[in-house]
């Protein structure tokens, strides 16, 4: 809990205007803790902190355990005490919570005296590079607030030169692509006039695929860029941001600096804005370890670089990220699954997401064909857009029935038919209702698609099969004609044939002949 003076604190700031969040990082406190102060009386405080004096605390039991383990094992964490205290229970979850656990060890190795061990980094300040020798290269991100009240992530691209500590700073509103990372190195080559023998980088997917032990695998792109135009580089171990803490500290200072509490406009008036603080403060001010001024000590430094003219401001890239496409025709955007058409996805397929106006262009990568086109959604988890095929077929359905109903009459027992056909076979009722058109557009009949209707609904019979066959029997049951006693005509047969008769045998004949025997026995 608290104490009296932090959280009158919390009052004083809460009295003067702040929000929760900026007086947990003004305290230092956890937001939930601030959270549980904010609107609580001095009277109620007062009455908590009794009741937590009184309070016996939960941990207790384990006092004895926890502090001969951290006699023992200084460096050990609380999380780890937690988990050994589980294990003598033999798994049961003690009354306690991890969070309140370890404000309990914080507060027994205060009371006891077992401060956990230094293990901070040592390090060694190293000399200046020579003149035009080294830079370093790092990115970073930012979220500012736009004009329009929204929040929008910016991506930043910052070189320095290690011995003036001149610097460069790029901004873009997407992630760095290998492309755009190239882009920006042709920025800062000719923000410079030059370029410096050896550049620092981080182990960033960007530009290095895989360390392998030393042998580098850069990224295609990357390497024919370094190939054009040949520098050396040195790439930091994993892990190791201090190895090239000059670069950290300018994408930091760019980052809080220049960048925050900006409002965003467009990224050409924030990339201007930037040119004229790098100009006015970034690299006018005297620096803190240096004690020279940035730009003077460029001056002379530029003289050092090592021309790179064959690569200007004009050097085009496509900065869209390729997003790929699901099987299930779907792509995954900010949180969000935005449709495409049935059938767009095959193995490998990529698209560009292109916002415009707060729609979003879902465009093929290599034709740049629009796919389709969505409302740009900013909340999360939403499945964004509506089937193709249902879009379509919905109001074709209701123009279908329409010219059924029309076919058939359109009385109510029409549509009570139709009706039941739909609660009968309602998964296959768009089926059944192309059926019952086609039925209708060939009946000649006045009443034969009337009597077919009443024919069904009389039985119970609400499926197009069904009225097909009631129209087939009730048209044969009109069309049966009464018989005809006389001879039939005899076209066709031979007219020497006609009037002859067949000769007309006794059977005992064949009667006879059976009793003989069955012949070749």
């Amino acid at each position: 809990m608290i104490d009296w003076m932090i959280y009158g604190k919390v009052q004083e700031y809460k009295r003067r205007g702040f929000n929760k969040s900026q007086v947990k990082r003004k305290l230092g406190k956890d937001y939930k803790t601030v959270l549980k102060y904010w609107d609580m009386s001095p009277e109620e405080y007062a009455a908590e902190k009794e009741n937590a004096s009184s309070r016996v605390c939960k941990p207790e039991p384990y006092e004895e355990y926890v502090v001969e383990c951290l006699r023992e094992n200084p460096d050990m964490s609380a999380a780890q005490l937690y988990d050994w205290i589980l294990e003598k229970r033999g798994g049961i979850i003690p009354s306690f919570k991890q969070r309140a656990f370890r404000y309990y060890v914080a507060d027994i190795r205060q009371q006891y005296d077992i401060k956990k061990p230094n293990k901070d980094r040592q390090y060694e300040a190293t000399d200046d590079p020579p003149m035009g020798d080294q830079s370093q290269v790092d990115m970073g991100e930012t979220i500012l607030k736009t004009d329009t009240g929204r929040h929008k992530k910016l991506y930043c691209f910052g070189m320095v030169l290690s011995h003036s500590r001149d610097k460069f700073v790029w901004w873009q509103e997407r992630p760095f692509m290998t492309e755009s990372f190239i882009v920006c190195h042709i920025k800062a080559f000719t923000f410079f006039g030059g370029r410096t023998r050896e550049i620092v980088y981080d182990q960033d997917k960007v530009l290095a695929v895989s360390e392998n032990h030393g042998d580098i695998i850069y990224t295609e792109g990357f390497q024919s860029f370094v190939n054009s135009v040949n520098f050396d580089i040195y790439l930091c171990r994993g892990n190791d941001p201090e190895s090239k803490g000059r670069i950290e500290s300018v994408v930091k200072y760019a980052k809080h600096g220049f960048a925050e509490h900006r409002i965003f406009h467009n990224i050409d008036s924030f990339n201007e804005d930037c040119m004229k603080w790098l100009e006015r403060t970034a690299n006018a001010k005297e620096h803190e370890t240096t004690k020279r001024i940035p730009a003077e000590v460029f001056s002379i430094e530029k003289q050092y670089l090592i021309p790179v003219s064959e690569f200007n401001f004009n050097y085009t890239v496509n900065e869209n990220i390729p997003y790929p496409v699901r099987k299930d025709n779907i792509i995954l955007y900010k949180s969000n699954r935005y449709r495409v058409p049935k059938g767009t996805y095959e193995p490998g397929k990529k698209v560009y997401m292109l916002i415009e106006d707060e729609m979003i262009n879902i465009t093929d990568v290599q034709t740049g064909e629009i796919y389709v086109r969505h409302s740009l959604c900013y909340e999360r988890g939403r499945l964004i857009g509506q089937k193709r095929e249902e879009r379509d077929k919905s109001q074709s359905l209701k123009d279908l029935e329409e010219n059924i109903l029309k076919l058939m009459g359109a009385d109510a027992v029409a549509q009570e038919f139709i009706e039941g056909i739909h609660k009968e076979k309602p998964r296959y009722y768009r089926d059944q209702m192309g059926v019952l058109k086609s039925i209708c557009e060939e009946q000649t009949h006045d009443n034969a698609i009337k009597n077919a209707i009443t024919y069904c609904m009389e039985r119970s019979l609400y499926s197009a099969g069904d009225f097909k066959s009631a129209i087939i029997y009730l048209n044969e049951l009109n069309n049966t004609a009464p018989p005809d006693n006389k001879p039939k005509d005899m076209l066709g047969f031979p007219e020497k044939y006609r009037g002859m008769a067949p000769q007309v045998r006794d059977l005992g004949i064949y009667e006879k002949a059976m009793e003989g025997g069955i012949i070749n026995e």
